[in-house]
């Protein structure tokens, strides 16, 4: 079975992304999965989702991918318990440790390898099949050349992210430490969970100042290279056929910071276009001014969260 996932970033844009054409959405624990708490969900909204969509044949999967400290692991096991527990269908995790662990205490349980586990090669992705993960979600600096290198000799379930860089650029999700250098914050919550504000991997979130304008300097001379730290990641359209034929089994829409709206026309757009290409249609072309039209929507509206996160770093 070929799945449409989408973000939940709020119950209304959870239910939003399911009624409008996904199978599954993905949503975070607050405190727990790299995003500001506003994009998170509370454990009663959690359990609200998974009652609500078992009743309508759809899936929830949970993006718990923070790096727990070592007396946070019986915390972050208690939670997966208690998700498994309400029917959650999978947990997305990035820190090799605790995926050992969660296939040990839940053998039933999928389990994906988060993007932010920063995949580099084949190698990597065995390294966590081997841990016992069975989802690896393809880094999206990757394409349709890497997948074709990789596919057959994976031994995991394939997701790719529904959009992809237009060109490399300096920093690996997942690997990058440098908010943290601008400001940090510790908060405990009420669970106990230490909450580092500035660090998207210990559970607090990033301020993208990979996203801000820099200048280079060699020596004391300034360089004529702007750096691109991070490439701006576009959503795609014109390798969906490529994707499907290379074995995909799942397709993840990101945007747990967008609007409800938009992340219910994309979904909705992207609904379509894959059920085109599951009827055996290579030719996407129908879709490409829609295509432009939610394209458009998305980078502005990632350009606004962007400036408002880098703001909050410099003040």
């Amino acid at each position: 079975m070929t799945v449409l996932m989408g973000p939940g970033g709020t119950l209304e844009m959870a239910t939003t992304a399911l009624e409008r054409g996904c199978e599954s959405v993905f949503v975070g624990p607050k405190g727990w999965s790299r995003r500001p708490a506003s994009d998170e969900l509370a454990d009663p909204e959690i359990k609200d989702l998974i009652d609500w969509s078992a009743g309508r044949g759809k899936d929830i999967r949970i993006a718990i991918n923070v790096m727990p400290e070592p007396d946070e692991i019986s915390l972050f096991l208690s939670k997966v318990e208690r998700y498994a527990g309400w029917g959650a269908g999978g947990v997305m995790i990035c820190d090799p440790g605790c995926i050992a662990l969660v296939r040990r205490h839940f053998p039933q349980l999928d389990i994906h390898v988060s993007v932010t586990a920063g995949i580099f090669n084949i190698r990597d992705i065995h390294f966590y099949r081997d841990l016992g993960a069975n989802i690896v979600v393809i880094p999206y600096r990757w394409g349709v050349e890497e997948l074709e290198e990789i596919r057959d000799q994976a031994g995991m379930q394939l997701e790719a992210f529904l959009f992809q860089a237009t060109k490399r650029g300096r920093i690996c999700p997942g690997r990058c430490y440098s908010s943290s250098y601008f400001h940090i914050a510790h908060k405990r919550d009420d669970e106990g969970k230490d909450q580092h504000i500035g660090s998207a991997s210990r559970g607090g979130s990033c301020h993208r100042i990979c996203r801000a304008a820099w200048n280079l300097t060699v020596g004391e001379a300034p360089s004529p290279d702007t750096p691109d730290l991070k490439a701006t990641p576009e959503l795609l359209l014109w390798e969906m056929p490529a994707y499907v034929s290379l074995g995909v089994n799942r397709f993840k829409i990101p945007g747990r910071e967008r609007s409800p709206e938009l992340v219910g026309d994309i979904c909705a757009f992207y609904r379509r276009v894959l059920d085109h290409v599951l009827a055996g249609h290579s030719d996407v072309s129908p879709f490409a001014a829609e295509w432009a039209w939610v394209r458009e929507r998305w980078a502005s509206e990632r350009g606004r969260r962007d400036e408002s996160r880098i703001t909050v770093a410099a003040q």
